[in-house]
């Protein structure tokens, strides 16, 4: 494995899929979402609604008509089913971070997640503390490119000095969106084939890879 060159600054990390498997909690909540409206999700891979923000499942769900309201439904059910509690780090997370914040890193998240859920996961976790911007869905942006150029436009970084790291083709869509170079983790819920075909400069099969990576 060859490490990456030293010209990033400013690491940002995907949550579901990347940081958590986040799997079990959305899944249950999609689902109990869907049986208050009534819709048959035998059919549905729900593995395919991690990573697009939840318009797009919602719409594919529910149709445009009922997607406000069923998106209000999923924050409501998400939140008072505790659902990020029904997930789970994946191993070597908290000490790869530990290692790129100790070495100098500005670590970041970008996610399709609802930011205050986002925020929420990170604190349970107790990986909050590693993390000097958490950007996920808000009413101004919900998908991946939007919410990785308000954090970088935000803050002003240098687009060839930041790395996003992620594990759907929406990861590597936002980060060549944004003239940001894409690192693909395989763990996660992408397929190899969007991974490879989102032109990655590297690929991890673990997060102790992603620090070997990097430092």
């Amino acid at each position: 494995m060859h490490k990456l060159t030293d010209k990033y600054k400013y690491i940002i990390f995907d949550f579901d899929g990347t940081l958590n498997n986040s799997s079990p909690g959305i899944f249950a909540t999609f689902k109990k979402v869907l049986d208050h409206f009534g819709v048959d999700y035998s059919h549905i891979d729900f593995a395919k609604h991690i990573g697009p923000p939840l318009e797009y499942s919602y719409e594919h769900f529910v149709g445009k008509d009922r997607m406000n309201e069923a998106i209000q439904w999923h924050y409501k059910v998400y939140a008072e089913d505790h659902a990020a509690q029904n997930s789970f780090l994946y191993d070597g997370i908290p000490e790869t971070l530990q290692q790129l914040k100790a070495h100098g890193y500005t670590l970041a998240v970008a996610s399709s997640k609802y930011e205050p859920h986002a925020v929420q996961s990170l604190e349970y976790f107790g990986i909050l503390k590693y993390f000097d911007y958490v950007y996920g869905q808000t009413e101004r942006r919900g998908y991946k490119i939007e919410v990785l150029r308000q954090l970088i436009t935000d803050h002003n970084w240098d687009k060839t000095e930041c790395l996003m790291i992620g594990d759907t083709f929406y990861d590597a869509e936002g980060a060549a969106a944004n003239g940001v170079d894409f690192l693909a983790v395989t763990y996660g819920f992408g397929t190899e084939k969007e991974l490879v075909d989102g032109n990655p400069v590297a690929m991890a099969d673990s997060p102790k890879q992603i620090a070997e990576l990097l430092l």
